[in-house]
């Protein structure tokens, strides 16, 4: 028998219509008792399943730089296969808000081990947590890589020669004459097996891109960590020299014209040939409408005067080789307007 105040949601008769506003009324109204108490039960499981979930340990994965202490005098660390190394980490519930992962330091201490090979395996005993051994609630379960192969070698000097590098293009029309770097040699230190097969050390790339003029300017060598300059820090300079690309070109039949003409004259030709040499940029814009050659007859008296050479007028960068042929000049002894 259902208690008296037990009614059910659908309470009318058959074939009786739904009324919503009735059933709303009645859900508000009616079994206020069982719907509060229903609502304070669903607010005390979910206070334990989250009381639970705090309590729960958490996982972190990080990265941390791989540190080498007390490395022997005069020796170095060569072949190491990683910079840094992985934990893997799981924090107690009362860790978690003050835990650090920059706060852990994974070191190498190399005070006592003798030069070679060397297998070294990584463990709690290589961390330290604020300089501290990890704390309770913080359990390092994994380090990766935790084997690690590498040498301890004998460190020598060495002097190399300085070698350039550059990048870019000169200016149209431009060469690279010479580079020169000063000082030309510099020494280094580092590792036998390392530096012993060195024989020379570049610099970082030079930028010459439009370069069109001589030049010189501080360089950066290109050294690798593992070696380290000797003495004090030197400036290292690039001294660039540049030149024109020179071409050559034969001009046929350039005219020969006559200066100070005050006596009457006869030349065994008008025009001569010539080989020319200079500047590409200049060279290009040369031809026998804008070259030629000039005798200048104020310096010849009446009489023979075989195998001249007329000079030709070109700018001042280019070069006559070779011109042909020699000019036979005649000087008469009458005015130049009397001559027929």
């Amino acid at each position: 028998m259902r208690p008296p105040n037990l009614i059910p949601i659908r309470n009318r008769r058959k074939g009786e219509p739904w009324n919503p506003k009735e059933f709303l009324k009645k859900w508000f109204t009616e079994n206020l008792s069982l719907k509060a108490f229903a609502i304070v039960m669903a607010v005390v499981m979910w206070g334990f399943v989250a009381s639970q979930r705090t309590g729960e340990i958490s996982e972190w994965r990080f990265t941390r730089p791989l540190v080498i202490k007390n490395t022997p005098p005069n020796m170095d660390v060569v072949g190491l296969p990683v910079q840094s190394v992985g934990l893997w980490v799981r924090l107690a519930p009362s860790q978690r808000r003050t835990f650090n992962s920059s706060d852990f330091e994974v070191s190498i201490d190399l005070a006592n081990f003798a030069p070679g090979p060397l297998q070294y395996i990584l463990s709690e005993e290589n961390l330290t947590y604020n300089n501290q051994p990890p704390p309770k609630g913080v359990q390092v379960y994994q380090i990766q890589p935790s084997v690690l192969n590498f040498r301890l070698e004998e460190l020598i000097e060495k002097e190399l020669t300085i070698r350039h590098r550059y990048s870019g293009n000169t200016a149209k029309g431009y060469t690279i004459e010479s580079i020169r770097i000063e000082p030309p040699r510099v020494k280094l230190r580092g590792a036998r097996s390392r530096l012993e097969k060195l024989t020379t050390i570049f610099t970082k790339p030079l930028e010459i891109q439009e370069l069109e003029n001589d030049i010189g300017f501080l360089v950066v060598l290109d050294i690798s960590p593992d070696l380290r300059l000797v003495g004090e820090k030197k400036d290292f300079m690039a001294f660039i020299e540049v030149s024109q690309n020179v071409s050559r070109l034969l001009i046929r039949d350039i005219p020969v014209r006559t200066e100070n003409a005050n006596l009457a004259y006869r030349t065994s030709t008008r025009t001569v040939n010539v080989f020319l040499e200079g500047p590409e940029s200049i060279m290009n814009s040369l031809n026998k409408d804008n070259v030629f050659a000039v005798l200048d007859l104020s310096k010849y008296p009446p009489g023979n005067h075989p195998k001249q050479t007329p000079k030709v007028v070109v700018p001042e960068t280019v070069k006559v080789l070779e011109q042909w042929p020699i000019v036979d000049l005649l000087v008469l002894g009458r005015p130049a307007n009397k001559s027929g």
